[in-house]
């Protein structure tokens, strides 16, 4: 296979994923996207598991509607101007991390995708990068094989996953969403979240002294996978259901939604079967 073949492949995937990622509001498709990668890989690839909780919390917590908004409302109770301003700069920073929730939305399926089908091919690793392909190509070995891979494998797939996406997508996408930020007051609340996925044990949160820092966000996506692979993944697979906000569907039977998703927007020559259990 030549490169143009390569590049040619890898475009086409990429296409179908920002396809399938919809606009910025469309995180309940994103979720069921990343969620049919977890199951096609056999559970292996816990990575975009993880990715729905971070999506999902993320709107819980920034939206104007959420935590955030609601505390700002009542920061603000007294001049309605003032409060307007505020919430609307708290949306812009909402809008800014749904785009980077969708961006890694798009290469995480283009990365599976693409390693699934091509990943053993000469020149792969240009599009891939080469610690990350090799990852994924033991996650594809072991889905082939039916096989479950070690905690340590997962957590070795998860960590290297997590790592490129802070370097190529989320660490850019998070220095212009609080640079754009005029207000100190504002700056500091988004800064300084209180992160809590809906698997955590009890009482415990994730409390960051500054989400600019990528080492910072990066200590506590591991801690927070630990707290995964504590509660199981039976468990971090249900309880998306306390976000409130995915349909019955796609809680109950996520490969029959994923296939409705997947009929109304892709070719037929493009569609796969939903694979994995059906969790």
């Amino acid at each position: 296979m030549t490169a143009q073949d390569l590049s040619t492949t890898y475009s086409e995937i990429q296409a179908e994923a920002t396809l399938l990622a919809g606009d910025l509001l469309d995180i309940p498709r994103r979720a069921a996207v990343l969620h049919e990668i977890f199951l096609d890989s056999g559970r292996n690839h816990t990575f975009p598991q993880m990715a729905v909780h971070g999506a999902l919390w993320a709107f819980s917590f920034f939206e104007v509607g959420g935590r955030l908004g609601r505390l700002i409302g009542k920061r603000y109770f007294y001049n309605s101007r003032e409060r307007a301003f505020r919430l609307g700069l708290l949306q812009s920073f909402a809008e800014d991390f749904r785009r980077i929730n969708r961006s890694v939305c798009i290469d995480t399926y283009t990365n599976y995708h693409f390693s699934k089908r091509l990943g053993r091919e000469p020149g792969a690793d240009q599009f891939v990068h080469p610690d990350l392909l090799a990852e994924l190509n033991q996650v594809h070995e072991c889905r082939d094989a039916g096989h479950s891979m070690t905690p340590d494998e997962q957590r070795n797939v998860f960590q290297q996953s997590f790592l490129w996406e802070q370097e190529l997508t989320v660490a850019p996408g998070v220095k212009d969403a609080i640079e754009s930020f005029d207000c100190r007051f504002m700056r500091a609340l988004c800064m300084r979240p209180v992160v809590r996925f809906s698997f955590f044990p009890w009482c415990r949160f994730l409390w960051f002294r500054n989400f600019y820092d990528t080492d910072e966000r990066i200590r506590k996506g591991l801690q927070a996978y630990d707290f995964a692979q504590a509660a199981g993944w039976d468990q971090v697979v249900d309880s998306t259901r306390s976000y409130g906000l995915l349909s019955e569907t796609a809680l109950i039977n996520p490969q029959e939604h994923y296939r409705n998703l997947t009929r109304d927007l892709l070719p037929d020559e493009r569609r796969e079967e939903p694979g994995g259990d059906n969790r």
